[in-house]
């Protein structure tokens, strides 16, 4: 059994720990470090110390992209079963009074400003789409000129008037966590759309976000040890990575086959690396995100709300301290007769403020109100103080935007068992820090799945696909007559008319065909089916019926014209040595004109699947589904669940096929992952 050490306790380091029990099961042991004496990070959940009245110290809220496709975190949440209460408000304090959005500012400022707001919103919403914007930080990020503009000149070109800049600085100013001239106009753009209907929803969960930790932490199947701080990380004489650690009482030194450094960036930047080239890539790595935005949390309990009705949300914007947000915690949460306001202060202000007393913070805080909610002062019971300095990154996802995989195993060579998980490389959210979770987790997956064939005893004496290969295909005899229990001509022909409307007819190539016979099946079933093979001896059985129709030659250089097939099945990607998988897929997107089913061998199939037919023989490219979908969408493909997501009805035939669960498919997710539509260059438009 493998070791894997988690560094990092907080919500990505839950996450992870989560993510490797569902991909992995028992085949892993876990060990978590954390240096505090708590878990949960920047999930934090309080009550005062004069009442049980209840506050977020940490994270504020969560996003809801649930309107839009697949929400990952939304399903976690209530796969634990926990209750979550919609967010929402319009009112900003603007010139010291509550103003209802877009009218208020037209009845006090007039209709030119209003007229501004709207303008501008309307330009930020023909800018990005809902869909693009529910895809997140990716390579099109590159694409958009505003990535290469301050949020500053953005609003400088776009809006004339003064007092709808300033309005748009102070609506957005919380969620950026720094100053316009510190981001960039997409960064501003993507937190613009927050206040258009139709893009982004906000919840948090009922009786605190923090319940979301111990949902966690009672699912994990790892030995968690606080109060360790890892020091330096580096190689051992064995080969293995080894972490120098304090924990409370003096120094640890252990070992561990896999590493997940699931530390914030300003964390991460603590830690020392042990020998020359993991040191120079993770300077690179930290350098390369070293956007710090910084929050300052202050909240503070009334005796009552006496602001009665005057504060119509969960929260409202506010002009104090040069944009944040104020919450009214009895909106979401318990907080019995009192009342709490707790002020999201972001950027410069955060960072120069957090200087000051804690006294001096809650007063500066009672000041900012408006005065007609009343006398705060009067009704002030007892205040707290949260700092949270270089808590997230001002350009997150980074410029320009870089692949998944780059971001997550900044050192691949010598360290590839080394991955990171961060919010920084996303959005710098709870969404986008499972995302990372995710991504960093089905590296490790395929890292443990090379160890684990290294380790193993019994492996067959030959790795290559050669001609024995073919005579006991899988273990389960000849090619000629096995190769039905792996590829069904009729599931597949089901799958391509659920997912593009049509089969019969098209004209499809098998990438990957061996000696033909699924192109005869094919064609039997009226489809005009091609195939292309590398291996000579396989390709030397093809029946004399179907030799026109299967050509031997390699899919990274085939002899067909453009846009020669509506679809391609492809199985040989895997195969392929790393460097030849990107030309192979640009080269499969040359002569498909639709869209194209992946069916390579996958790092995330069920280890018994693999295991039995012994599927990682010939595989010289492994990764998850994921992993391989980020090179797809990274050379002319997307996916065709994008725009018409059918996975539910994908999933119904896959069972009915008796391809699910132990057989070959092990979730829906799977197959979500699996099917690719050809896109059009934007260069060529």
């Amino acid at each position: 059994m493998l070791d894997l050490a988690i560094v990092g306790g907080g919500p990505g380091g839950l996450m992870s720990a989560w993510y490797l029990k569902k991909k992995l099961g028992d085949l892993c042991r876990i060990t978590i470090y954390e240096a505090s004496d708590r878990l949960g990070g920047k999930i934090v959940t309080r009550k005062f110390d004069s009442a049980p009245a209840m506050y977020e110290a940490g994270v504020a809220e969560i996003y809801d992209y649930s309107m839009t496709g697949p929400d990952p975190l939304r399903e976690l949440i209530q796969h634990f079963g926990l209750q979550t209460i919609p967010m929402d408000a319009e009112q900003v304090q603007f010139g010291g009074e509550l103003l209802n959005d877009v009218a208020g500012m037209r009845r006090r400022y007039g209709a030119k400003t209003a007229a501004a707001i709207e303008a501008f919103r309307k330009r930020c919403a023909e800018a990005m789409t809902p869909m693009e914007y529910y895809e997140g930080v990716g390579a099109h990020d590159n694409e958009n000129p505003w990535a290469y503009k301050t949020a500053e000149q953005v609003l400088d070109e776009e809006v004339e008037d003064e007092t709808a800049k300033r309005f748009f600085k102070v609506m957005a100013r919380s969620d950026i966590a720094t100053e316009t001239h510190n981001t960039n106009g997409l960064n501003a753009l993507k937190n613009y759309l927050m206040d258009v209907d139709g893009y982004i929803g906000l919840y948090s969960i009922q009786n605190g976000n923090e319940q979301l930790i111990e949902c966690l932490q009672s699912e994990v199947n790892a030995d968690i040890q606080l109060n360790h701080r890892v020091l330096t990380v580096g190689k051992a004489p064995t080969g293995r990575y080894q972490l120098k650690m304090m924990n409370g009482k003096g120094p640890e030194t252990r070992d561990f086959d896999l590493v997940l450094m699931c530390l914030p960036h300003s964390w991460l930047a603590t830690v020392g690396w042990e020998g020359e080239q993991l040191r120079k890539s993770m300077v690179k790595h930290v350098s390369y995100f070293d956007r710090p935005a910084h929050y300052l949390r202050v909240s503070i309990l009334f005796d009552s709300p006496f602001w009665g009705e005057k504060i119509a949300g969960a929260w409202f914007m506010s002009e104090a301290f040069g944009g944040c947000c104020v919450y009214n915690e009895g909106a979401r949460h318990d907080v019995g007769k009192h009342g709490v306001l707790n002020w999201l202060i972001p950027g410069s202000d955060a960072l120069a403020f957090a200087n000051l007393l804690d006294q001096e913070l809650i007063d500066a805080a009672l000041k900012s109100l408006p005065a007609s909610l009343g006398d705060a002062r009067a009704h002030f019971v007892e205040g707290k103080i949260h700092r949270w300095l270089s808590s997230v990154n001002a350009v997150p996802g980074g410029l320009p935007v870089r692949d998944v995989m780059t971001n997550h195993r900044p050192e691949p060579k010598e360290h590839p068992g080394i991955v990171v998980v961060g919010d920084y490389l996303f959005d710098s959210t709870l969404n986008g820090l499972l995302d990372s979770s995710d991504a960093a987790t089905d590296i490790i997956l395929t890292e443990m799945m090379r160890l684990r064939r290294e380790q193993e005893e019994g492996k067959p004496a030959s790795d290559k696909i050669d001609r024995d290969y073919f005579e006991n295909y899988r273990g389960l005899g000849p090619y000629s007559e096995a190769w039905k229990h792996f590829t069904d001509p009729d599931y597949l022909t089901k799958l391509i008319g659920i997912v593009w409307g049509k089969a019969k007819g098209a004209k499809l190539l098998v990438a990957g065909s061996a000696s033909g016979e699924l192109v005869g099946a094919l064609r039997q079933r009226g489809i005009d089916a091609f195939g292309i093979e590398n291996n000579r001896a396989i390709h030397a059985k093809t029946p004399k019926a179907l030799k026109k129709y299967n050509k031997l030659g390699s899919i990274t250089d085939m002899p067909f014209k453009d846009s020669s097939f509506d679809f391609v099945f492809e199985t040989s990607l895997c195969h392929l040595s790393p460097k030849q998988v990107v030309r192979a897929i640009r080269e499969l997107n040359r002569v498909v004109k639709t869209g194209l089913v992946f069916g390579s061998i996958t790092s995330d199939m069920a280890s018994v699947v693999i295991d039995r037919y012994d599927l990682l023989r010939g595989v010289k490219k492994l990764g998850t589904w994921w992993e391989w979908s980020e090179l797809f969408f990274g050379n002319g493909f997307d996916l065709s669940m994008h725009r018409k997501d059918c996975t539910d009805a994908l999933w119904e035939a896959t069972l009915a096929a008796n391809k699910g669960p132990g057989q070959w498919y092990a979730d829906a997710d799977s197959l979500r992952y699996s099917f690719f539509d050809k896109v059009e260059d934007e260069d060529d438009d």
